[in-house]
């Protein structure tokens, strides 16, 4: 059982400090992060980059692989760590600090070589996003710690909601920068990936500055270390137990591995498609402008019907970009078949499968954490989000299969394939049971 540290226990007016401070000072960290993202999009730059060096659509499967994984193998470790310790911001300060320090040593490499070397090159950017996502995945628990101790449930999906659409928000602008790097008139390859690379380090800095900024409460943790071999073997009575909890691991490993297959989208678009690669600047635009909107939809929602609404819907959309990406040029040729002028209409058309897959992340990630808040108490919140982070990681693989059936098999039928697994994700959400709410255990206690 979980032993609190009493003396550990906050005074009340310090959570209202903190929670107007995290408040702009998270969503302000972040959106820098996400900005630097967006200049090097794993959806709709990355898979450009990497086709101009390599036809494997394996290796542009990996790259959401090795994000997923990256982000999850550290985190039962950390929980084992963190647990009894009452303040987590140094690892979150570290954390940051040594896993970005890989991808600016990328940017400096092209910088210096070019692309004299492509292998190299393809491995090295490989690397770079591997360790920055180990360091994300490595700073995910005192993260979300902090959120935790210093959001309280009922700001949530405010809190949520006003993140995501900062995020969008600062991303608005990249898209017109990747369009015209991207474009016609850019400086071409590799020059414009050089330039979009460096731009993300730039972004990935000032991040990794904001950390540092934020004030973390210090609330009961556990008494002792909790060893690791500890933790993994809470694993299983927790499934037992918990079928919330078991429930959520499921819809983590199946729903979040199908959310990750997006960056196929823009490889579909402009291999199958015909689409010029310029669109991606434009995809940018409507997956952020997309996800902005229904940001602040998932959290109103999560606010007013919890997280497991927000779950579902996650899982909804997860299901409809595929069957938008099959529908969408089905349609408009059909369309052009009376008004020739409708097949122009696709590039713009397609831009609606980044919106629903980019909301369908936004929902998943929003509902997915604050699930894992109502079901934990502040001692045993590292091992819940450990746990579930890592139980939920042989979804991964599901990107890697994917990326391996489109070298036997048209796009078409693979994606009508995860159109029907997103079919059986929405099924299961759809048996999912409410948390019991952090309020509700405060009144039994």
């Amino acid at each position: 059982m979980s032993q609190r540290q009493g003396s550990n226990a906050a005074p009340s007016d310090d959570l209202t400090e903190h929670t107007r401070w995290n408040f702009a000072a998270i969503v302000s960290e972040s959106t820098s992060f996400q900005t630097g993202r967006a200049w090097s999009d794993p959806s709709a730059v990355l898979p450009l980059f990497i086709a101009a060096l390599t036809p494997s659509t394996v290796v542009v499967g990996l790259i959401p692989v090795l994000q997923r994984l990256g982000f999850l193998l550290p985190q039962l470790a950390v929980a084992s760590v963190v647990g009894h310790r009452p303040r987590r911001a140094p690892y979150l300060r570290w954390g940051v600090l040594v896993g970005r320090f890989p991808f600016l040593l990328f940017v400096a490499y092209l910088w210096v070589r070019g692309m004299s070397n492509p292998g190299a090159a393809l491995w090295f950017l490989l690397l770079s996003h591997f360790c920055v996502a180990l360091g994300n995945g490595f700073v995910a628990i005192p993260w979300q710690d902090i959120i935790a101790k210093s959001i309280p449930p009922r700001l949530r999906g405010r809190f949520w909601g006003t993140l995501m659409f900062s995020h969008a928000a600062a991303a608005f602008g990249v898209g017109f920068g990747v369009r015209y790097l991207l474009g016609p008139d850019g400086p071409g390859f590799p020059r414009s990936y050089l330039i979009l690379f460096t731009l993300s380090a730039v972004f990935y800095t000032m991040s990794t500055i904001g950390c540092a900024l934020i004030r973390e409460p210090i609330r009961p943790v556990l008494k002792r270390a909790e060893p690791l071999r500890e933790v993994i073997a809470a694993a299983r009575p927790l499934l037992a137990r918990r079928p919330e909890f078991r429930a959520l691991v499921l819809i983590g490993l199946l729903a979040f591995g199908l959310a990750f297959t997006m960056p196929f989208y823009i490889v579909y678009a402009t291999e199958e498609l015909g689409i010029e690669p310029e669109m991606a600047g434009v995809y940018i635009w409507a997956a952020m402008l997309g996800g902005a909107f229904f940001s602040l939809v998932w959290g109103r929602l999560n606010d007013r019907r919890g997280p497991r609404a927000v779950v579902r819907a996650g899982c909804l959309f997860t299901m409809l970009a595929p069957l938008l990406a099959i529908s969408i040029p089905i349609a408009t040729r059909a369309a052009a078949n009376v008004f020739p002028a409708a097949e122009g209409a696709l590039p713009y058309l397609f831009g609606l499968v980044f919106v629903v897959a980019q909301s369908s992340m936004a929902a998943l990630f929003m509902g997915t954490v604050n699930y894992v808040f109502g079901l934990a108490t502040d001692e045993e919140r590292p091992r819940y989000i450990g746990l579930f982070n890592t139980l939920s990681a042989p979804g991964a693989a599901i990107p890697l299969a994917v990326g391996w059936l489109l070298n036997w098999l048209p796009f078409p039928p693979v994606l009508a394939m995860l159109a029907a697994c997103g079919a059986g994700v929405v099924a299961l959400s759809q048996r999912m049971p409410e948390p019991e709410t952090e309020q509700g255990r405060d009144q039994k206690a």
